[in-house]
């Protein structure tokens, strides 16, 4: 091939050069894509870049995939599992991951066994409450009547309280299931928010019953002092 290509490098025009020579030279980074080329028919200097014949040839195209089994669809994405989660690389981190899901897998009976528990605990309250806004005989024929109106609503207030518990602890016990079956990491957070929750309620009703607590002693206290004063005088 003749030496036809000149090329400007450093505000110098240099050449001429063959254009495998030209080829070499921007392979190797001596000349750039944005320095200016010149050969014999062309209407100007012009961007080594923008010259078609200097450019690399395009990669040849891929082959497509081949087709999976009957039944399969290569365009449907994975299912995204705890365990083949790019994430844990360790095997630190794996290990952490599978103890994980093996406590909460020995966790998800008792959730529902105290859920169930719970559930018949709630249905037995509501009974005996019945019971006692009903029955005006027998072994409730001594109970004076404001007795009969109070221990009801007693335990219809108790086992109302208790219901959000028992809801939450089976949505608990369910989630742990789905979370087990599928190891997605959206399943594990709807886990862990369904226990959160069941602890958030159990922490609320306990600072609410602490509370009444404190105030019937405060109260039994100052009827105390008062019926000492009264005394007194």
């Amino acid at each position: 091939m003749s030496e036809s290509w000149r090329y400007i490098q450093n505000g110098a025009p240099q050449g001429p050069v063959t254009e495998e020579a030209l080829k070499q030279l921007i392979g190797t980074g001596q000349l750039r894509w944005e320095d200016l080329v010149w050969r014999p028919g062309m209407t100007g200097w012009t961007k080594a870049g923008q010259v078609p014949e200097l450019l690399p040839p395009r990669p040849e195209p891929t082959a497509p995939p081949a087709p999976g089994p009957e039944g399969h669809n290569p365009f449907k994405p994975p299912r995204a599992a705890v365990l083949s989660s790019p994430e844990p690389t360790t095997l630190e981190a794996r290990a952490a991951i599978a103890g994980a899901l093996e406590a909460l897998r020995a966790t998800k009976p008792w959730a529902r066994f105290l859920g169930v528990l719970g559930m018949v605990g709630i249905a037995l309250m509501f009974l005996v409450s019945i019971l006692l806004s009903v029955l005006s005989r027998g072994p409730f024929r001594g109970m004076p009547p404001r007795m009969r109106v109070v221990l009801p609503l007693f335990y219809l207030l108790i086992g109302g309280f208790q219901v959000p518990l028992v809801v939450y602890l089976n949505r608990y016990a369910t989630r742990i299931g789905v979370l087990l079956e599928s190891q997605a990491p959206a399943d594990l957070k709807k886990a862990l928010d369904a226990q959160k929750s069941f602890w958030r309620y159990l922490g609320i009703i306990t600072l609410v019953i602490m509370c009444i607590y404190a105030l019937v002693l405060l109260f039994a206290l100052g009827m105390a002092a008062f019926v000492g004063v009264v005394r007194r005088f």
